[in-house]
């Protein structure tokens, strides 16, 4: 956060300098017009006069007929009476120069004033804003992680109903419904709860990514049964924290399958440390797979792992991860 911050004022200040800069050369180039015209004109003033009296030599500044055009700004004028002859009126250059090296000087002044007190008001305002968002960013965690609070204690609880109802009723098939039901809600409840306490380090180490995948399709062995699944497992090492890698598996596998209309293809291709899977997307569930990809992506960022996404006539997700376990 720090580095990008200097950077967005460092940017500011850069644009504000260069876009100052133009408008000095752009200032500094009309005023030098206007203001040689305006010598011109009080020179073309003294030639007047010494036509007037032909011994009128100037006023100190400027010099009628000087020895020597160096160091000089020289302006040149027709007598009326005589056109072959000119007469000369000059004005030193560092007396010409003194009024610009005057007005840039404030300008500078100005400028410089003017720019660090944009950048101090901007930088005032963008602090303003990311303090703002930074609180509500705290509050919806801390307001997400009393919901996740709630949410696994009631889980909890459920889950030791049902083993006690499971321990007296160990053959009733809607029993085992109601457990698999419960397993998979736990399921998707951990991709949110990995996020929202992001001050618990993970626990990387080598897992066997075929025997996740395959963890993760007993989840959903009901659905699978009714449609054609494609396999093609090899054996594959990865480096991740176990319980976060069964979570993000459950996440994709769970949104292959339930967003299929008769098709889902797992292809683990070790050589490249790539997982893909693949459906024949239904049109009518596809809406729902958004959410549950981002936050996959986020747990997976904080490995260096990334994932890609390609939607056409075939859902299809690559899942590249960084190094081998």
């Amino acid at each position: 956060m720090k580095a990008e911050k200097f950077w967005l004022y460092f940017s500011l200040y850069f644009l504000i300098t260069v876009g100052f800069s133009v408008v000095n050369l752009v200032v500094f180039l009309e005023t030098k017009k206007l203001e040689e015209e305006y010598l011109k004109a009080l020179a073309y003033q003294h030639f007047k006069q010494h036509l007037l009296d032909p011994n009128y030599k100037g006023d100190g500044k400027f010099i009628i007929e000087p020895s020597s055009e160096l160091g000089y700004i020289v302006f040149s004028f027709e007598e009326p009476g005589n056109p072959i002859k000119r007469v000369r009126v000059a004005i030193k250059e560092e007396d010409f120069q003194e009024g610009g090296k005057s007005l840039i000087k404030k300008l500078f002044f100005i400028e410089v004033v003017l720019i660090f007190t944009l950048v101090f008001l901007y930088q005032a305002v963008v602090e303003s804003y990311i303090r703002r968002l930074k609180d509500k960013e705290d509050w919806i965690k801390r307001l997400m992680l009393f919901l996740t609070h709630r949410l696994g204690n009631f889980l909890a609880a459920q889950k030791v109903l049902f083993a006690l109802l499971e321990k007296s009723y160990p053959r009733d098939e809607n029993l085992k419904r109601m457990g698999k039901s419960l397993k998979r809600a736990q399921r998707d409840f951990n991709i949110i709860t990995i996020l929202v306490k992001e001050d618990k380090p993970p626990k990387p180490e080598n897992v066997n990514l075929k025997d996740s995948v395959l963890d993760a399709l007993k989840y959903f062995e009901e659905e699978l049964s009714k449609k054609q699944t494609f396999l093609s497992l090899k054996d594959m090492w990865v480096r991740m924290d176990r319980m976060e890698l069964e979570d993000v598996l459950y996440n994709l596998v769970g949104n292959a399958v339930k967003h299929s209309k008769s098709l889902v293809h797992i292809k683990l291709c070790p050589k490249k440390n790539l997982l893909v899977i693949s459906n024949d997307i239904s049109r009518v569930g596809s809406q729902g797979m958004g959410m549950g990809v981002e936050l996959t992506r986020m747990v997976l960022d904080r490995y260096g792992h990334s994932m890609t996404v390609r939607l056409k006539r075939r859902y299809t997700l690559f899942l590249n991860f960084k190094g081998r376990g």
